[in-house]
């Protein structure tokens, strides 16, 4: 149950509570996000179903009745239903008029219209991702075998153009991130990013399920 999980959790981390906190958690039934959360909710809840017999059903009945999975969804949350919110508008923003007083702003306005201007893609058409894969080297597959040189093929070279063009981890991934253990401090981490890779998806490969 995931109330459970979450006590254990809280448990775990040994929460250090403030006198500021201990005031904050008082009036917290007085803020806006709490009063938006508890409509949240409320609606959620079905409230003619029984939740000793079905619990599920108690607590998410109505959200499943009232929000169908989209077909191109493999699921519908709330975290789903947010994003399709922001991204409407963010749409709306950038497909509008308006000049902004952000340089950012006019910016990421004037990367979104190149997106998806449609006459010009059809124009380019396939020329600029063409470019991109060959400025890694040559490709068998669209430049042909008797392009390819085996000799000349450097894979560390190759590795390190694509980590500084398309910021892909090779082998290691360092990041920074807090300690769990003290979160005023921050950890330098390190992963081995193909034995994660192998763990995570190559085992499960070809599993009872997998099409």
């Amino acid at each position: 149950m995931w109330w459970l999980v979450l006590a254990v959790r809280l448990c775990l981390c040994d929460p250090l509570i403030t006198s500021k906190h201990e005031d904050d958690l008082k009036n917290v039934d007085n803020t806006t996000g709490y009063n938006i959360a508890s409509v949240l909710l409320r609606e959620a809840i079905n409230t003619s179903a029984d939740p000793c017999e079905d619990f599920f059903e108690f607590s998410c009945g109505n959200w499943i009745a009232t929000h169908p999975i989209p077909s191109h969804e493999t699921e519908y949350t709330q975290s789903t239903n947010v994003s399709y919110k922001v991204h409407d508008k963010m749409r709306e923003i950038f497909e509008s008029k308006e000049v902004f007083g952000s340089k950012s702003m006019n910016a990421l306005k004037a990367m979104y219209n190149r997106c998806m201007d449609k006459v010009e893609l059809n124009r380019v058409g396939a020329k600029a991702l063409l470019d991109s894969i060959r400025g890694y080297g040559v490709w068998p597959i669209l430049d042909g075998d008797d392009k390819w040189n085996k000799e000349s093929y450097d894979l560390t070279a190759l590795l390190i153009q694509v980590f500084e063009i398309r910021c892909v981890d090779v082998f290691i991934k360092i990041s920074v991130s807090p300690d769990e253990r003290n979160v005023s401090r921050r950890l330098i981490q390190r992963r081995c990013v193909i034995i994660h890779y192998s763990e995570g998806n190559v085992l499960n490969f070809g599993a009872a399920g997998d099409d």
